[in-house]
């Protein structure tokens, strides 16, 4: 997979529990995920309806502490939320 849709992306994501940050920009829409009342993963799309290419998903991917392909499940979702917070456990980020 070389492109996602945004749309499915952004969709996904707050199902696994991200919230539209309340700073935002014309360009961008900021994500954040909280456990516990704190804030632990953030990360931003493009208000553009464009694909989001290999780079932006690689940074996408660094940004939520994942592999890409780990990433691609997240978005597509195989993976759960509760798998996803299991690995941001695993890394110490809560």
């Amino acid at each position: 997979m070389s492109a996602v849709d945004p749309k499915k992306v952004y969709k996904n994501l707050t199902k696994k529990g991200f919230v539209e940050s309340t700073k935002q920009n014309p360009d961008h829409k900021y994500l954040e995920l909280f456990v516990e009342n704190r804030l632990v993963v953030h990360t931003k799309l493009s208000h553009s309806n464009k694909d989001i290419c290999e780079g932006l998903i690689r940074q996408m991917s660094i940004q939520c502490g994942l592999t890409k392909q780990q990433f691609l499940e997240l978005v597509s979702c195989p993976m759960s939320q509760e798998k996803y917070l299991e690995i941001l456990k695993d890394q110490g980020r809560f």
